[in-house]
């Protein structure tokens, strides 16, 4: 499956280190925002918050509107979101453990179940992120440190992506994809444009009235 297969059938997204581009919501997302990839000059508004990263990619901030910011990495506004602004150094190892042997750190917890989040995932070599999954929100993932691949598909229909430093993936709603390594860490920031709520999103009359045989 080409990508251009997968950018229409899942609304899934790679852009190369260095590209510059900007992606939006779609029509049908739930929340919107809008990524900035590479060489960006950015206008927040009253109402809205940027999540960024530094030119050295040490540091990652969050800023409320109105406020106008310049990025050179990647940067993503959401909107209707106002928290105070932050900053985090990316100075520690991840101390959160997941799932294949995977860890992660929170670098902005979310303020309240359902917040915006962003994330440092380590996702160790010869392993995979986890089985494949999907999430009920968008996710905008930039690649940190080292190599590998993102599949995206199903069953054998996939489209496989070599990933490295620099490069972004944004995956919609509901794309079904894991992240694998071969012989070296792989150090991603994925930012939840809202964070699922455990407990909650899965009760609802499909899930309850649904029972194996």
């Amino acid at each position: 499956m080409n990508a251009e297969k997968i950018e229409k059938l899942f609304d899934t997204r790679y852009f190369e280190a260095g590209e510059s581009a900007i992606v939006e919501a779609t029509e049908d997302d739930l929340y919107y925002y809008k990524t900035y990839i590479g060489v960006h000059v950015i206008d927040v508004e009253k109402g809205d918050c940027v999540y960024f990263l530094s030119d050295d990619e040490k540091t990652c901030y969050v800023k409320r509107g109105p406020v106008s910011i310049e990025s050179t990495k990647i940067a993503t506004v959401i909107r209707g979101y106002m928290p105070e602004n932050k900053s985090s150094e990316i100075v520690t190892k991840t101390n959160l453990p997941y799932v294949n042997g995977c860890s992660t750190k929170q670098v902005f917890p979310p303020d309240r179940l359902g917040d915006p989040t962003l994330q440092l995932l380590n996702i160790p070599p010869h392993s995979a992120e986890q089985a494949h999954h999907i999430h009920s929100t968008g996710r905008v993932v930039y690649v940190l440190s080292g190599t590998g691949r993102s599949l995206v598909g199903m069953e054998d229909s996939y489209h496989t992506e070599n990933l490295y430093p620099g490069k972004v993936v944004v995956l919609g709603k509901f794309a079904p994809h894991h992240f694998e390594t071969n012989d070296e860490h792989l150090i991603v920031l994925p930012l939840h444009i809202f964070s699922s709520v455990p407990g909650l999103e899965n009760n609802h009359p499909m899930f309850n009235g649904t029972h194996l045989t």
